[in-house]
C-alpha cells in the first residue's frame, strides 16, 4: 500500500511540477543553493574590492615609523613594511576568513533548507494525494 500511495505522491508531484521529482526536486534545491553562493562570491569580490581601492590612510593604516632593535633585525632582514602593504595584507586575510565564515553558514543553513523542503513542501502527507485537485482538474471556480 505504501508503495502505491509513494506512487501516487510521485504522479502528482510530476503533475505539478512538470518534471519528475525524484530526479530534479534535489537539483532544484541545488540550483537555489548555487545560486545563494554566487551572489556570495560576488559580495565578497566587491567587498575585497572596495577595500583594496580606498586609501590605506582611510582604513586607519599608517606607515610603521619604529625601526627594529638590532638583533631583531638580523633575524627577520625585511624592514618595516608601509601602511599599503600592511593594509593588503590585512584586507586579503580578513576577506579569506569572512568567505570561510559565510560558506560554512550558507552550508549549514541550506542543509537545514533542504532537509525543510524536502520533508514539508516539496511532500504531500501520506493519504492526502486523493484530496488534492490540481488548478487544470477545477471546475466551475
Amino acid at each position: 500500500m505504501a508503495s502505491n500511495s509513494r506512487a501516487a505522491v510521485d504522479a502528482l508531484l510530476t503533475e505539478h511540477f512538470r518534471y519528475t521529482p525524484l530526479v530534479r526536486i534535489p537539483s532544484l534545491i541545488d540550483d537555489i543553493i548555487n545560486t545563494v553562493n554566487a551572489i556570495v562570491y560576488r559580495a565578497l569580490g566587491a567587498i575585497e574590492s572596495g577595500l583594496l581601492n580606498t586609501r590605506p590612510e582611510i582604513l586607519g593604516y599608517t606607515a610603521d615609523p619604529s625601526p627594529r632593535p638590532a638583533e631583531e633585525a638580523a633575524e627577520a632582514p625585511p624592514a618595516p613594511r608601509d601602511a599599503e602593504e600592511v593594509a593588503r595584507a590585512e584586507i586579503e586575510d580578513g576577506v579569506h576568513q569572512l568567505e570561510t565564515l559565510l560558506e560554512t553558514t550558507v552550508d549549514k543553513k541550506f542543509d537545514i533548507f533542504e532537509l525543510y523542503a524536502l520533508r514539508h513542501i516539496l511532500n504531500v502527507p501520506d493519504g492526502l494525494e486523493e484530496w488534492v485537485i490540481l488548478g487544470h482538474y477545477e471546475v466551475g471556480r
